[in-house]
């Protein structure tokens, strides 16, 4: 029992130090708006959306950033519904300057994002999913930070759950408040890789193309920012909605994609570990830790401390697990429930290496447009 307990310290030290840095450490400083805002290419990759994407073209025109500092772009990725259709009649309704495109083969986001670029009229990109939904200044907010600093190259905003009654969105809740409070440390002292798809900016003469081998394109993004030498930041201020599956097996799916594509992205830009600067020799291996090591290291420790259990008294083993289920059952939002989670996501994932998860199925949560 006693080794499993330095086990499951050993598991959760990489979290401790976050969180000792969350509340002990640089604090990140808001930026003002500018006086005028650059134009910017607005890239939106979907695939079976039809049911969500007239609304999300709406969230869009409904932002506060100026109606002619930006253009769309929406790629269509071979969809098997009339996303495309319904996404041309949007953007015409809109008003909004726009280019559509129609994959003639499922390419998946990166690649989709690589070939839309070739075409964006503007030097600034905002890549952004075709299920999600900004606040109305999350766009001022992100371009704001991208322009505070000649350093930084590419920013990614606040992803958070719509709320509502169901337990998958109030486990992902719980998990999203300390995650994004991870990456805003990280992105304070210097860089953090862990962007979040739905919002991302990036400056196209520092960042020409999104590695679409293999990981995540957020992640990816950020990593080249770092790579030359430049900032890739976090800001919570530029918050966008995502709806969570209500299914759990809907959400499974999704969360291990991601999960995969992310520890692909760490372990594809381990020679960054060389660098002269934190990220590197700070940051960098504590989430290769968290992704890499602590998922095993947890449900070794959980095992081992429940075996030793068992072995003082069975009984009290029964009552600590009928406690943990009565909890999981009445505190939805239970952080430690949600921290579990997310290590066996994490921990599918890395049994995932090695499968192509570039394309992606539409996970939005459905209901009538």
């Amino acid at each position: 029992m006693l080794i499993g307990i330095v086990i499951f310290f050993a598991a959760v030290l990489p979290y401790i130090i976050y969180l000792t840095g969350i509340f002990f450490g640089k604090k990140s400083v808001p930026c003002p708006f500018p006086a005028t805002y650059p134009a910017i290419s607005i890239i939106i990759s979907a695939y079976n959306e039809e049911l969500v994407v007239s609304q999300r073209i709406a969230n869009l025109a409904s932002c506060h950033y100026p109606r002619d500092s930006y253009e769309v772009i929406f790629v269509d990725d071979c969809s098997s519904d009339r996303t495309l259709e319904r996404a041309r009649v949007s953007l015409e309704k809109a008003g909004i300057m726009h280019t559509v495109i129609a994959n003639t083969e499922r390419l998946g986001t990166n690649r989709s994002y690589n070939h839309a670029m070739k075409i964006a009229k503007y030097p600034i990109i905002v890549t952004t999913d075709a299920d999600v939904f900004f606040e109305p200044s999350a766009l001022n907010y992100l371009i704001a930070r991208l322009m505070s600093d000649p350093k930084i190259a590419a920013v990614t905003g606040e992803l958070q759950p719509r709320m509502n009654a169901n337990s998958t969105t109030k486990l992902e809740g719980a998990y999203r408040s300390f995650y994004g409070r991870m990456c805003d440390w990280e992105s304070t002292v210097d860089s953090t890789y862990n962007f979040n798809g739905a919002l991302v900016a990036f400056r196209t003469d520092l960042i020409r193309r999104i590695d679409d081998k293999r990981g995540s394109d957020d992640a990816n993004t950020a990593f080249e920012a770092i790579r030359r030498g430049y900032r890739a930041v976090y800001e919570t201020r530029a918050v966008v909605y995502e709806d969570i599956p209500v299914s759990f097996k809907v959400q499974y799916r999704q969360k291990i994609r991601r999960a995969t594509r992310l520890i692909e992205a760490t372990l594809a830009n381990l020679d960054l570990l060389h660098e002269h600067r934190p990220f590197s020799r700070f940051f960098y291996p504590l989430r290769i830790s968290i992704a890499i090591f602590t998922p095993a290291l947890f449900f070794l420790s959980l095992i081992l401390m429940a075996v030793g259990i068992f072995f003082i008294n069975p009984f009290i083993l029964a009552a600590i697990a009928g406690l943990g289920l009565v909890v999981a059952l009445v505190w939805k939002d239970n952080l430690f429930i949600a921290f579990t989670l997310n290590q066996f996501y994490l921990f599918r994932g890395l049994l995932n290496l090695g499968k192509d998860m570039r394309v992606w199925e539409s996970t939005s949560k459905k209901g009538n447009t």
